[in-house]
């Protein structure tokens, strides 16, 4: 199968003709027929009816031609972008990102897309979920990527995701790297929770009135990097998303431990401004960190997967 039968059959598929096709792609009806049983053929499955009035799908066709069109967007966006590198594409890009996708997946991206873009200027704003989204309505950023609490005029969201969590605790809390966790069997935590505008502190609150997290003392502290550093010269811990307990795996200070239960999970969205759309600058980049959000939770569960399949025990 190539892109050429491809794009005959999806041209047949939309015309309900083959000499029809032939005309939008300026080639012959028999070409095209020719083509059309030969990928019938490969895929040892008909696609169309032949009928007197043209063709009609199958079944197998109505759904090859959903897949096709999947490919042919693929290809065609990758085209767009290979000229865009060929010509050097200019403009700027303004975005904000919540802090820990900031802190730990951005500078990927920022390394790759300056490298290949080097005549768009970038900047990166900084503050609460409810800041920077206040600032993508009114149209300070091209966008923002993150959590957020509060509902807001003039932004439209667009679910990115929904990603797993993981427990970080100072070395001196003598957890084992690694090891699935179930919270609700550890000794009571000295628990770091997000601050109140962080979407995961409603769950990590309902689970510890369930019973499913058991603490000691809790402690809020709105600022990430501020209560990171605690925890790692502590014996606290703090439930944060997978990229971050990511990112630490290679930090003796602290021990990382997927979290097997309570169930507890962050949701990722695009937000943009309803009134315009996003440049191509700007689309290109978060192009380019969903990319790298998406190798990164791949290599997570890459990771976690053996021991998820072990025998925990009490843990």
């Amino acid at each position: 199968m190539d892109l050429r039968q491809i794009r005959y059959f999806v041209a047949a598929y939309e015309t309900g003709s083959l000499s029809a096709a032939a005309g939008r792609l300026n080639c012959t009806a028999p070409g095209v027929s020719q083509q059309m049983s030969s990928l019938e053929a490969r895929l040892g499955t008909r696609l169309f009816e032949r009928t007197s009035r043209g063709v009609d799908p199958t079944a197998a066709g109505n759904r090859f031609y959903i897949r096709c069109l999947a490919v042919l967007k693929a290809v065609s966006e990758a085209e767009i972008e290979l000229q865009d590198f060929k010509i050097g594409l200019s403009g700027s890009i303004s975005a904000g990102f919540a802090p820990g996708l900031a802190r730990s997946v951005l500078p990927q991206v920022l390394a790759r897309f300056t490298r290949e873009f080097p005549r768009i200027d970038i900047e990166i704003a900084s503050g609460t979920a409810d800041v920077l989204v206040s600032e993508t309505s009114a149209g300070g950023l091209d966008f923002y990527v993150g959590q957020f609490t509060q509902e807001h005029l003039g932004v439209m969201a667009t679910h990115v995701g929904r990603y797993p969590v993981s427990l970080l605790s100072g070395a001196r809390r003598g957890l084992a790297p690694m090891q699935p966790v179930r919270l609700k069997n550890l000794a009571p935590l000295k628990l770091s929770v997000p601050s109140g505008t962080n979407s995961l502190r409603p769950r990590i609150e309902e689970a510890i009135r369930s019973g499913e997290i058991v603490v000691e003392r809790t402690i809020s502290i709105d600022s990430l990097s501020a209560g990171f550093h605690f925890v790692s010269q502590t014996d606290w811990s703090s439930i944060l998303p997978f990229w971050i307990g990511l990112q630490e795996l290679g930090n003796d200070r602290l021990t990382i431990n997927p979290i097997e239960q309570p169930a507890l999970h962050v949701d990722v969205a695009l937000i943009v401004p309803t009134r315009r759309p996003m440049t191509r600058p700007s689309q290109l980049f978060y192009d380019y960190f969903r990319q790298e959000l998406q190798r990164m939770d791949e290599e997570w569960r890459r990771i976690v997967s053996p021991a998820l399949s072990a025998d925990y025990g009490s843990v």
